[in-house]
């Protein structure tokens, strides 16, 4: 089974300028805790709800909504090709320690959906076929 079977096809994405309201507001439409960060079509970061409680939350609301993405974002990205055999991207995601990867399409590197554990242990619940 390849990577683009298993992940999340649905990917919105943030810029490093847009503010956290708006990458929080993602969040809850796409029901989700991980966000792209991306400069044009280059992946830069990621922000993600623990991003926001543990750089934002807990310094205190005093200009929340104000504070760019780029400021909060985690820099350190893990990614996958899309054509990869899934167990490229299981090994990937222990060896860095990471619940998602962003998928790239292998021609032009594009962020075209993301993989999480879930995904994971929907294909080895329900198998690949």
């Amino acid at each position: 089974m390849q990577v683009r079977e298993a992940m999340a096809k649905t990917i919105s994405t943030a810029a490093p300028e847009e503010t956290i309201d708006r990458a929080a507001a993602l969040m809850k439409q796409e029901d989700c805790g991980f966000i792209p960060v991306v400069r044009g079509n280059e992946v830069v970061g990621v922000v993600t709800d623990r991003d926001l409680v543990l750089r934002v939350m807990a310094n205190g609301p005093a200009g929340f909504p104000a504070i760019p993405v780029g400021e909060v974002m985690t820099r350190s990205v893990w990614s996958v090709g899309a054509d990869e055999p899934i167990e490229v991207a299981a090994h990937l995601m222990a060896e860095h320690e990471t619940s998602h990867l962003i998928v790239l399409q292998p021609q032009s590197g594009h962020p075209v959906g993301v993989l999480s554990t879930l995904d994971l242990a929907g294909v080895l619940a329900w198998g690949d076929g």
